[in-house]
């Protein structure tokens, strides 16, 4: 185990994923992987992280998976994301945004949840001041633990929010797929939501001042 260029502990699996990735991919531009950094060169930039919740992956917690967002001139053009461990595939491009699983590749227009009943909260668990906000205002959230696989799901969740600031290569495919949703974010804060109402009242539970 090292620490790879992102900054958290590699393990043998990262790096395997990352070499899959780099055989495949590297053609079509260069690559910025969590783990490695840049590989290669070109004008298209590849933006991966090869395995999204890697200690959901090593603790048999069935969540996790691979995240790819495709940049042209330094505008995303395509994300991917999928969820290894339930055979789930999203992919948004500019013209479609669809789902699937993997072994029927029988893809479907995503539409959004309109009886969801929770939102995400990743990396809740290291929250300094929201995750109170929210408790105090009784709003329910579950905290999975990959952070691509959420956004991939802001079309299922009432929101998804991220507290602390996030690494290019966690965030790109999924802030992408959730493009057409509602979005707030800041160095230390991104809020997603499918409804405008409750992202307003998000914000302002959020957003309001300690006093």
């Amino acid at each position: 185990m090292q620490r790879g260029a992102g900054g958290d502990m590699t393990y043998g699996i990262d790096r395997l994923a990352e070499d899959i990735f780099i055989k495949h991919l590297q053609k079509f531009g260069k690559i910025y992987s969590e783990e490695a950094g840049y590989v290669g060169s070109g004008e298209n930039c590849i933006i991966i992280d090869p395995l999204d919740g890697s200690d959901n992956f090593l603790s048999n917690f069935p969540y996790y998976g691979t995240s790819l967002a495709y940049k042209i001139e330094d505008k995303t053009v395509a994300g991917v994301i999928v969820n290894l461990a339930n055979n789930m595939i999203y992919i948004k491009t500019p013209h479609q945004h669809m789902y699937s699983t993997l072994s029927s590749l029988d893809f479907k227009k995503i539409v959004k949840n309109r009886i969801s009943k929770i939102g995400i909260f990743e990396r809740a668990y290291r929250s300094q001041i929201y995750a109170d906000k929210l408790k105090k205002n009784k709003i329910k959230y579950r905290i999975p633990g990959a952070v691509a696989l959420s956004l991939a799901l802001g079309y299922e969740a009432l929101f998804v929010i991220l507290e602390g600031e996030m690494r290019e290569f966690d965030v790109a495919a999924g802030l992408y797929m959730c493009s057409d949703l509602y979005q707030h974010k800041t160095n230390d804060l991104t809020i997603i939501c499918q409804e405008e109402n409750l992202f307003e009242k998000l914000k302002n539970i959020l957003l309001e001042e300690v006093k």
